[in-house]
């Protein structure tokens, strides 16, 4: 026996001869070691393999061989072998690199390649370990040539907006993979001409209708054409009538024939959504205009008498008033298997229902037995196994009103099991009917190498840090030897462990026990209290810096990885393998992880690196990471940061403002910059009051049944500090008594505000009222609430914190998308800097 590698089918000339030969050898030789297949069906299968994709026919389609499988063909005769001086009919060819797994390739334009439907099913099938998913990509797609495209054994190849199909046809004619759909049957898709005439020849039911052919009637693909039924095709000759005449208010006539509103009117442009449908007078007369979904918009109404549209061709159907006001859409994978889901439709008031999620609100439903047969029919008759239609129902009878083409369920799991079942299993019976090699052209052969072929060769990740709590610092200018002598060599100290923290602790002490002359001994009995406070908490620490004879102590507590923020690190890792195993699996053979020297950094990392590997890699620690470490950029930094102090600050009016400028142009909503810090300062101050009172009112006891579990090591004694802390720090006082105000600090207060509202809401909504509306709450249930914890809007129940939250908001996107630079000119150079 022969051994022959799998390849594709060739198309030079010379080529041709070698399949000529190929087809009477197998067609006319037989011997013992091929005896079980009729001679007939070998030339049959040949037959096929030359002519038309194997997506057209059924599933037990001809037996073709998977382009990686190596397979036994009849052994010639001494005289008609390899090298052989009498003509030979059999000629040695290259040998390739054998695949072990056959490769699903995905052809399709990336937002429909690369949605979760595909995906959901996709991986389900390479966890088997039986294939391998090659996506194509937009850039292979539309800009390389198909002798470019890669290789594949099944082709899932569909039609969207901006998909080349006529090329996906002539790429799926020289490979011959195993296609799920035809794609040449999807240029019947493209007109509902054609699909109308298509379905009434499958003897599926339709909506009566009448056809405005303004463009001389259906043109099918030439690509198509062979498919296209001699029925079908009279069909649509005998229906393309251009003449259209409004009779009257309520009838129209097209041709020969007449029909009276209500009725739909649709585009024969299959890709155009925007139908309308006609009312009678009786009804009250007016027009609905659907069109895709814009939001929680579907469609509009427009009032008055109406008249149908005179430029373009239309289709026009009876309109059929369905049970229960609902659309019903099903989704078929092969003949077999049908899933059905009705949604509001959107001609009773366009409003377009979607559960908490977002998503439109869709139910699934039982198909009955007619509905089941008329899925089969649908979905051979277009030659498309994975296909969605719609049905209306009304008045006990079902009518198919509209065909898809590929679709996929979104969010049902059960559908994507099943989906995959089923693909799994066509996919196994192809392989084992597939019996017979095929052959490419000899010159083609290596030239598409993996560095030459657009495929996804690395991926570069940059991540923020995962959800954190609330970073919080103080810093002051120290004099004291023992603060001085924490320097490490005279350079910067920084100091996370236990022992090194209780050094700086006794540094203090002696500090304030014999203080500088030059320093402040409230300041250091301050820092010293709090460091005392936060020392055993996780991701404190304390940098030393030298100065001219002194230390910058700079005290940092908080900002440490949240439960949740684990869980969302966790997860963003499993997503991410999922996405590059199906996209390039050898992407996870070179994966290298950095961080910076930060904890919350490394503890998102060390998560995030766990989930996308299964194991906790080496991870460098790169301390030049940080924004900040660039001189130069800081200085940038700083600059940026005064400007806005002075033009915040600036006590006269915004028009004779010097600070100002195109780049530093204020929202409506700021109005006077200085009195709208003012309005903040006055509003925490108003609400820290209020949390000092209630404080005093309520006693320990009380607060900790207010929220008895706190996030991250917090109590009520600290979440009343951060809060007084974040009003000293918004607002200060200069040496002749005026008040100065920091628009920088709007990130720590934004900071709080959102952690807060996520971590301690329950806490934050009451601590903040005013104490006798406090006192006169109800106990607090702490019991699971049965439905969402929280309404959506208002976002804060709480008045003045809902107010507090939008100000912040809308200070901190002014003010933080400007402190690495004004103008972009700054932002370019202080980007150059930092990185």
């Amino acid at each position: 026996m022969l051994s022959i590698r799998a390849l594709s089918v060739a198309r030079s000339s010379a080529c041709g001869m070698w399949r000529r030969a190929l087809t009477t050898r197998v067609a006319g030789t037989r011997d013992a070691g091929s005896a079980h297949e009729p001679a007939a069906q070998h030339q049959s299968y040949l037959k096929g393999l030359l002519s038309e994709d194997d997506a057209g026919a059924p599933w037990h389609q001809a037996p073709i061989e998977m382009v990686s499988r190596e397979v036994q063909a009849p052994k010639p005769s001494a005289h008609e072998s390899c090298g052989g001086k009498g003509g030979s009919q059999f000629m040695d060819l290259p040998q390739l690199e054998r695949r072990t797994v056959p490769v699903i390739g995905v052809c399709a334009m990336d937002s429909k390649a690369r949605s979760k439907p595909m995906a959901s099913v996709l991986e389900q099938l390479q966890a088997t370990g039986r294939y391998e998913v090659a996506f194509f990509g937009e850039k292979t797609i539309l800009d390389e040539p198909v002798e470019a495209w890669p290789v594949c054994d099944f082709l899932i190849a569909f039609f969207s907006n901006g998909f080349p199909l006529a090329k996906a046809t002539s790429y799926a004619r020289l490979r011959k993979p195993f296609s799920v759909n035809s794609l040449e049957r999807q240029f019947l898709l493209m007109d509902r001409r054609v699909v109308l005439a298509t379905l009434a020849h499958a003897g599926v039911p339709i909506p009566f209708h009448v056809v405005a052919s303004r463009d001389g009637g259906a043109q099918v693909h030439p690509l198509a054409r062979h498919v296209v039924p001699p029925q079908v095709a009279a069909a649509l000759e005998a229906g393309a009538h251009a003449d259209v005449t409004e009779v009257d208010e309520d009838t129209l006539r097209v041709g020969h024939q007449v029909i009276r509103k209500p009725f739909v009117e649709k585009p024969c442009d299959a890709e155009d959504h925007n139908i309308y449908i006609y009312y009678s007078r009786a009804q009250g007369g007016g027009v609905r205009r659907l069109f895709r979904k814009i939001g929680n918009r579907s469609s509009e109404f427009v009032s008055g008498p109406a008249h149908v549209r005179t430029h373009g061709s239309f289709v026009y159907e009876e309109f059929v008033a369905v049970d229960d006001a609902v659309d019903v859409k099903v989704y078929t994978v092969g003949h077999e298997y049908a899933h059905a889901e009705t949604r509001k439709s959107p001609v009773v008031d366009g409003h377009v229902r979607r559960n908490i999620e977002g998503k439109e609100m869709r139910f699934s439903t039982e198909l009955t037995a007619d509905e089941h047969e008329y899925a089969r029919r649908v979905s051979q008759a277009f030659g498309q196994r994975v296909c969605g239609f719609d049905i209306l129902r009304a008045a006990g009878r079902s009518m198919v009103m509209d065909v898809n083409g590929w679709s996929f369920v979104k969010g049902n799991d059960v559908y994507y099991d099943q989906a995959t079942r089923i693909l799994d299993a066509r996919f196994q019976e192809a392989l084992r009917h597939r019996w017979f090699a095929r052959f490419v052209d000899p010159d083609a052969v290596g030239r598409a190498t993996y560095e030459s072929r657009w495929v996804l060769k690395a991926v570069l990740d940059v991540c923020r840090h995962a959800d954190r709590t609330p970073k919080q610092k103080m810093k002051c200018v120290l004099h004291s030897a023992p603060v001085v002598a924490l320097l490490d060599a005279g350079a910067e100290a920084v100091m996370r462990a236990a022992p090194d923290l209780h050094r700086v602790l006794a540094a203090l002490d002696h500090a304030n026990s014999s203080p500088h002359p030059d320093d402040s001994a409230a300041t250091i009995g301050h820092l010293r209290d709090v460091l005392q406070r936060k020392i055993a908490q996780p991701g404190t620490k304390v940098q030393v810096k030298p100065l001219d004879g002194a230390a910058l102590l700079v005290l940092k507590w908080g900002g440490e990885c949240t439960h949740a923020g684990l869980v969302q690190a966790q997860d963003l890792g499993r997503r991410m393998r999922t996405d590059l195993l199906l996209i390039n699996r050898s992407l996870l053979d070179d994966v290298r992880f950095y961080s910076s020297a930060e904890c919350r950094v490394q503890s998102t990392v060390a998560a995030y690196a766990d989930a996308f590997l299964g194991e906790m890699p080496a991870v460098a620690v790169r301390s030049d990471m940080l924004d900040d470490n660039s001189t130069d950029a800081k200085l940038g930094m700083d600059a940026a940061k005064q400007r806005m102090r002075d033009l915040f600050n600036y006590p006269g009016p915004v028009d004779s403002n010097p600070h100002c400028g195109p780049a530093l142009r204020l929202p409506p909503e700021i109005g006077h910059p200085r009195e709208f810090l003012h309005g903040i300062c006055d509003l925490i101050s108003r609400l820290v009051a209020r949390m000092d009172r209630n404080f005093e009112a309520m006693g320990a006891a009380t607060l900790d049944r207010l929220q008895p579990d706190w996030c991250c090591n917090e109590n009520a004694d600290l979440f009343r500090e951060r809060w007084k802390k974040i009003l000293s720090d918004f607002r200060t006082v200069d040496a002749a008594g005026s008040k100065l105000y920091d628009p920088a600090k709007v990130g720590e207060l934004y900071d709080s505000l959102k952690y807060d509202a996520l971590h301690n809401r329950r806490f934050l909504e009451r601590i903040f009222m005013p104490t006798d509306e406090l006192l006169s709450l109800p106990p607090v249930d702490h019991s699971p609430p049965s439905g969402p914890a929280y309404p959506p809007d208002p976002l804060l129940v709480q008045q003045d914190v809902r107010a507090l939250y939008y100000r912040a908001k809308l200070l901190f996107d002014y003010v933080t998308r400007r402190e690495y630079g004004i103008g972009p000119e700054q932002r370019r150079r202080i980007g150059i800097q930092a990185s």
